[in-house]
């Protein structure tokens, strides 16, 4: 779950501790557009070693459906 976080820390500089929630969707998030997705799902695949289909990147709009979608590919 951690490492998940700093990814989401490492795409978001500005996100703090306090405002950071596994349930934020995308819209809370002022700065998460296309390349800011692109971003999380290249370092989650990175990261974790792991390949993350076109239609399963489509369906990431929060953080936990990120940590659910690397959960199912460990």
């Amino acid at each position: 779950m951690e490492e998940v976080k700093k990814i989401f820390f490492e795409v978001f500089p500005t996100l703090s501790e306090e405002g950071f929630d596994w349930d934020n969707s995308q819209q809370k998030y002022e700065n998460w557009d296309s390349f800011a997705h692109l971003q999380l799902i290249t370092m989650a695949e990175e990261k974790f070693n792991i390949k993350i289909s076109v239609e399963e990147a489509t369906s990431i709009i929060t953080a936990r459906h990120l940590l659910d979608l690397i959960t199912s590919h460990t």
